[in-house]
Formats: C-alpha cells, sequence, structure tokens
C-alpha cells in the first residue's frame, strides 16, 4: 500500500517552532507528483491553510519536482501565486548522500553492486572497480557472512566486529573502512589465511594511504549529516555546510595533482561534480541566500568573501540581492514581529564542540550590529 505522510513546520503565536503530523494517507496508485499534490491539497484545505503553504522539502526524486508544480497549479484562482521553482526545498541530507555515493562508486552500474550476503567471484569483481573501499567491502562481507568466519578474524585479532555498508544507510561506507583500518592487522592475516578466496583483495600499503585519506574525507560529510538532522538543524546552515564540505573535496584534488590516477582523488574528482550540482541549485533559492543574510554572524559578507575565493561570481551575488529584496518587500516587509511569550522559550542551541567545521566557519562569520530596525530599514539594517 502506498502511503504519503505530511509534516508541517510552522511557528506558533508564541513564536515556537512545531513540526506535528498533520496527515497520514493512503495513494491510490504509486508516489506520482500527481497523486502526492491531490493528497497535500486535501489535507491542507481540512485544515483551512491551503493558501498559508510555504516551502516543501523532499529528497531529490524527479516525482517530487512534479509534486511542487502540481501545487502551483491548485493555486492559481487568481488570490495566491505559488511559484514551484522557489518553494521546492531539497533534503541537503540526502544532497550530501549523493555525494558520498558519487565519491563511493564514480560511474560504476550501482544496479550491479545489490547488497548480499552470497559472495561470488563475479560480486566480487564488481567491487574491485571501486579500487581500495571495493576491496574493503568484499573482506567485510566475508568475514561476517559465517558464524565460523566471525569467530575466526575475533581469534586473530579482531578487537571489534567488521561494519558492513549498506546501499541504503547513510555513512555505512565510512563506518565499514573506519572498522577495517582499526583492525588491519587481523585483516591482513584473515586474507592471508584466506588467500584461495581473497588473494586479490588483499590491501596493499598504497591501499592502507588510500583507506585512511577516504575516511579523512568523509568524516566530514558523516559530521554534517548528523549536524543537519533533528531540530536543530536550520536553513541558513545549508549553504555555510555544502560550502565547507566543497573545500574537502578541493584539497584532495589539490593533495593529489600530480597523480590523477590514483583512485581517491579520482573519487573526490567524482564527488565534487555532484556537490556542485546541488549547490548551484540552492544558490538559486531565495529563501536559502536570504536564510545566510539574516543571520546575525554572516550578512551579504559571507557572499562577498565567496565572490574574493571565486565560489561566487559577482553577476550570481547582484542577482542574489534583487532576489531577497523582492522576497523581502513582497513577503516579510509588513509582517509583525512575534517573540516568545514570558515562559514560552525556545530550546538553544547546543553549543558545538571545536571541529574542522566550526574554524572554517569562523573564519566566514561577520558580525556587525545595527540600530535602527524600522519596517522599512530593516533588511539593510540586518
Amino acid at each position: 500500500m502506498a502511503v504519503l505522510g505530511v509534516i508541517a513546520h510552522f511557528t506558533s503565536r508564541g513564536g515556537i517552532r512545531m513540526n506535528p503530523i498533520i496527515g497520514l494517507r493512503s495513494l491510490e496508485g504509486s508516489h506520482t507528483g500527481a497523486n502526492m499534490a491531490e493528497v497535500i491539497m486535501e489535507i491542507l484545505r481540512e485544515y483551512g491553510v491551503e493558501e498559508k503553504l510555504g516551502y516543501l522539502m523532499g529528497d531529490n526524486a524527479t516525482n517530487n519536482a512534479t509534486l511542487v508544480r502540481a501545487l502551483a497549479e491548485e493555486q492559481v484562482d487568481g488570490t495566491y501565486h505559488y511559484d514551484a521553482g522557489e518553494h521546492r526545498l531539497r533534503c541537503v541530507g540526502h544532497v550530501i548522500n549523493l555525494a558520498v555515493k558519487a565519491f563511493w562508486f564514480g560511474d560504476v552500474d550501482r544496479s550491479l553492486l545489490q547488497d548480499t550476503v552470497i559472495v561470488t567471484h563475479d560480486t566480487m569483481a564488481e567491487w574491485w572497480k571501486m579500487g581500495p573501499w571495493g576491496k574493503a567491502h568484499n573482506i567485510t562481507v566475508y568475514v561476517l557472512a559465517s558464524p565460523k568466519r566471525r569467530q575466526e578474524f575475533k581469534r586473530l585479532g579482531g578487537n571489534t566486529i567488521l561494519h558492513r555498508d549498506n546501499a541504503t544507510r547513510w555513512n555505512t561506507g565510512y563506518t565499514m573502512i573506519q572498522s577495517v583500518i582499526r583492525n588491519r592487522d587481523a585483516v591482513e592475516v584473515f586474507c592471508q589465511c584466506h588467500s584461495e578466496y581473497l588473494d586479490s583483495d588483499r590491501l596493499s600499503v598504497d591501499d592502507w594511504e588510500q583507506l585512511a585519506d577516504a575516511v579523512s574525507i568523509l568524516e566530514p560529510f558523516h559530521c554534517a549529516t548528523l549536524r543537519m538532522e533533528g531540530d536543530f538543524s536550520e536553513l541558513h546552515n545549508i549553504l555555510v555546510e555544502l560550502d565547507f564540505l566543497q573545500t574537502t573535496f578541493t584539497t584532495v584534488l589539490q593533495k593529489y595533482q600530480s597523480n590523477p590516477h590514483l583512485h581517491v582523488r579520482r573519487a573526490a574528482a567524482d564527488g565534487i561534480v555532484v556537490l556542485d550540482k546541488y549547490r548551484e541549485l540552492y544558490k538559486e533559492l531565495t529563501v536559502c541566500v536570504a536564510a545566510v543574510v539574516l543571520h546575525p554572524a554572516y550578512k551579504w559578507e559571507y557572499f562577498e568573501v565567496a565572490v574574493d575565493k571565486l565560489e561566487w561570481t559577482e553577476d550570481q551575488l547582484r542577482d542574489a540581492k534583487l532576489r531577497v529584496q523582492a522576497l523581502w518587500l513582497t513577503k516579510y516587509m509588513m509582517v509583525s514581529s512575534i517573540g516568545a511569550s514570558e515562559g514560552e522559550r525556545q530550546p538553544d542551541t547546543p553549543l558545538a564542540p571545536a571541529t574542522p567545521f566550526a574554524t572554517w566557519r569562523a573564519q566566514r562569520q561577520r558580525v556587525v550590529i545595527s540600530t535602527d530596525l524600522s519596517p522599512s530599514n530593516q533588511l539593510t539594517a540586518f
């Protein structure tokens, strides 16, 4: 049975962010954009909030683009204009995962790499195309394929169980490589004992170095996924996180500039193509730019620094300023501000420990204080 769940995100009269489930309905047919739009509009009309529909957050599946366009068509009654292009938000966790998958698989046909506990030469050969982490995958699957092998691996010095990667669970490739590196001695002895099956998967010194590099590359993506989930994730963080992750791939490309055929460098090149694709899409979303601009630690200076670093063009910045100004004038300037009433207070975002991301972010932050907050001057003041 096809089911659609709808979660609403809004601010209460007391200034508290709310996110209740407002609908869980079955669909007639599959999850097409048109089918989902019909159910969502039905739910919104039941609550009487169809003209308050704001932004839709979903993954990057094409049916979500169709969904937003179908909702826009429902709204063309002359009283409310709904811009499909501006109101579709893409789940940044999914974007991060797509970039990691590009790093992990490159242009290999992923349909040939289904999760399986059956170890055959053909399945192992497909994973060899992924270089050192393909070998790490084969070793892990082989060890975990039977209780007898697990016990043998532990007797050989395995201090922790190997973690199997999974096609649908984010960051499992990262945790798998971590577990293989932690058990390096046991892995090498085990491969030697099972050379009949694992001889082609034995990891060279160069392979181990690339696995260590892969962990260093994927750790920021793992941490970014955790930062961008749950109640403490906020819209202004999307562009900031993606900009930071782009520098992670760029650093690898620069590090191995003299060795372009090394697998880890080619993987980073594949990852940065996907990441840049979605960074460009986010740049076109006015609300994401506005969220950064209205953050007191960033403002327009964040994007001016990006122009200096050739991450944005002058034309992109000029266009963004016009779009943010238009959004302010048409949607928000005349909306009275609300604040939490006494006794109601939004939970504070917990202080993050010092991390590479925190250090990078601090270098991009600017704080400018203004006291003129009259309605007509608020955007410029902020």
